[in-house]
């Protein structure tokens, strides 16, 4: 396993992950190799392995960092709008967020095929810690006083669910917008006590 400086690693990571996403967008997860990733990043297969233990590991993480990015704003808007009711917040901040994937071309992409398809490639503890990082947005929700009426794993997995069945509509050329709002109220009147 190669030796890096822990300067040399933040700079190979953040090279992976920005070329990463570079190519990921382009061409999809299925097409790009660890071949292409390696070449793009211009670092030799082997530290590749040092990093990731495949290219759909790598995917992942940066979707998280999009995620991050997501919580932070959303962070921002949950003190813009506390005063509102708990379920009238929970679906503003949901569709605020769902607003904001449209801002990350990766997130966009992955649809429910992607999706499974991570599924199927990712190492069970991967999918796991990215179930908890879905869970932080709700923590914060619950911060500002929503209250779910299932455990956050179980509202989780129904956000998942919805983001997916989303991903799908907008795949339709038919417009969505009613489908998507039937959805987001049906979810948080079951979910938000």
């Amino acid at each position: 396993m190669p030796r890096f400086s822990d300067t040399e690693k933040e700079m190979i990571k953040e090279k992976l992950l920005r070329e990463g996403e570079r190519l990921f967008v382009a061409h999809g997860v299925k097409k790009v190799t660890v071949d292409d990733l390696v070449q793009a990043a211009g670092i030799a297969k082997g530290s590749f392995y040092a990093f990731y233990t495949n290219k759909e590991h790598l995917y992942m993480d940066i979707i998280e960092q999009c995620q991050m990015k997501l919580w932070q704003e959303l962070d921002d808007f949950l003190a813009d709008h506390k005063d509102l009711r708990p379920q009238e917040l929970t679906k503003r901040s949901f569709g605020r967020m769902l607003e904001g994937v449209k801002e990350y071309p990766i997130l966009v992409k992955t649809d429910s095929a992607v999706m499974s398809y991570l599924q199927r490639k990712l190492p069970q503890d991967v999918l796991d810690a990215h179930g908890f990082e879905d869970s932080k947005a709700l923590v914060k929700l619950q911060e500002y006083g929503v209250r779910f009426a299932y455990e956050l794993p179980v509202v989780a997995k129904a956000l998942q669910a919805l983001y997916v069945a989303i991903a799908y509509l907008q795949q339709e050329e038919a417009d969505h917008a009613v489908v998507v709002n039937l959805l987001l109220d049906s979810l948080i009147e079951q979910i938000v006590r």
